[in-house]
């Protein structure tokens, strides 16, 4: 799975921002002379960048699915691709030759990728309301990732075509709209609903206009967030008002929210929308921020191996066990583990956070999960009730 998967040409037609890595990060009051509005939640990390989520007061739902085969999901999502081909060849037939078929083209795709939003925010809404579980929002995610895939595939078609400047801004601003853009978390619960090779646990924190999707494959921490509240499409891009330049100020913007110096950060013509993209030790973040709000809307980011995350250990003891619970930040990756205390082999011992079950150690295995916001208990019982519980405080 790559998280660096898309880059269109048609997204950087008209201006070029790229800003060399040498940029520091620098304090969030001079991170702006221009704009400094006020970033969402912010949750720092030691020695690695940081991650962004909904404010934590406006959070209404934490919780956790494990995500495995469908069949119902996997018929589902088929239909999307089915007709996110449809469309696809629709497109295609309309063809790029002639400035008619180009309107055309990009008519259509607009009004698909509209219809994709607002079936994204409907979700949202939905989800944060209870009015659906999250087995649910997970499958409705995964239908809108597969007709996302077949509308980027033309996005990228149509950067490569040549357009005129007007046609060419509004291609740009559809790569840019949340659901267009890379969904790692959303592709692994594609892929274990439809093929059922690999399960995945996900961790998702919502609000009404944004949401946080974490898991941990293996030994890499992989995050999403969306937050829609943060794009303004029609606002004044405060980036364009610094002294130093939009790309100057959208990367030290950057660079403070995510305590991490720029490797590029590129601009998409027609409008204030910029991707800061930064490498460091353990990952890569892609964060993409909207010049009138002057924060990010979208972020994804990967960190490997978890086991150099720097984390913190809590544990408490029961008759034949001891709960050990190592954990890093808000939204992070946070591992569980048992050590018997007796001389016989551990049962099988079921954990759950803030009482919700993530799944069962048996022997000397480890949970690897996501650590929730806020204050949060972890406990672990055996079937005959013996239990251990670490609660932690943010």
């Amino acid at each position: 799975m790559s998280l660096s998967r898309r880059s269109p040409t048609v997204a950087i037609v008209g201006f070029a921002l790229l800003v060399a890595a040498s940029v520091g990060a620098v304090g969030l009051a001079t991170a702006l002379s221009a704009a400094d509005g006020t970033p969402p939640e912010v949750i720092e990390t030691p020695n690695s960048t940081s991650y962004v989520a909904p404010d934590a007061a406006n959070l209404t739902r934490q919780e956790y699915e494990e995500v495995d085969l469908d069949v119902g999901a996997a018929m589902a999502t088929d239909a999307e691709r089915l007709q996110g081909r449809h469309d696809e060849l629709l497109i295609t037939d309309l063809g790029t030759e002639s400035s008619d078929g180009v309107r055309t083209t990009v008519n259509v795709l607009e009004a698909r990728v509209t219809t994709l939003e607002r079936r994204h925010e409907r979700v949202l809404q939905n989800y944060s309301d209870g009015d659906i579980s999250t087995e649910t929002l997970l499958t409705e995610l995964a239908r809108i990732e597969v007709a996302a895939r077949q509308y980027r595939g033309t996005i990228d078609q149509l950067g490569e075509a040549d357009l005129s400047d007007s046609l060419a801004e509004r291609v740009a601003a559809l790569s840019v709209e949340p659901t267009v853009l890379d969904q790692p978390v959303t592709e692994r619960v594609v892929q274990a609903k439809t093929t059922g090779t690999e399960s995945v646990r996900v961790y998702v924190g919502a609000a009404d206009d944004g949401i946080v999707a974490a898991t941990v494959i293996e030994d890499r921490y992989v995050r999403q967030a969306t937050l829609r509240g943060e794009r303004d499409p029609f606002g004044d891009d405060q980036f364009a008002e610094d002294s130093e330049g939009r790309a100057q100020a959208a990367s030290n913007r950057a660079s403070t929210i995510y305590s991490s110096q720029t490797d590029t950060v590129r601009g998409f013509a027609g409008t204030h929308v910029y991707e800061f993209r930064a490498n460091h030790s353990l990952g890569e973040v892609f964060a993409y921020l909207d010049g009138a709000t002057t924060n990010p809307f979208h972020e994804h980011q990967h960190k490997q191996p978890v086991v150099s995350i720097p984390a913190k250990t809590s544990s408490n003891t029961a008759e034949s066990f001891r709960l050990n619970v190592q954990y890093t930040n808000e939204t992070g990756p946070m591992a569980i583990s048992l050590l018997g205390t007796g001389a016989g082999d551990l049962p099988p011992v079921t954990i759950s956070i803030n009482r919700q079950e993530v799944g069962t150690i048996d022997g000397g295995e480890e949970i690897w999960t996501i650590q929730p916001m806020g204050e949060f208990t972890v406990t672990a019982t055996t079937e005959d009730g013996e239990s251990a519980a670490v609660r932690v405080q943010s």
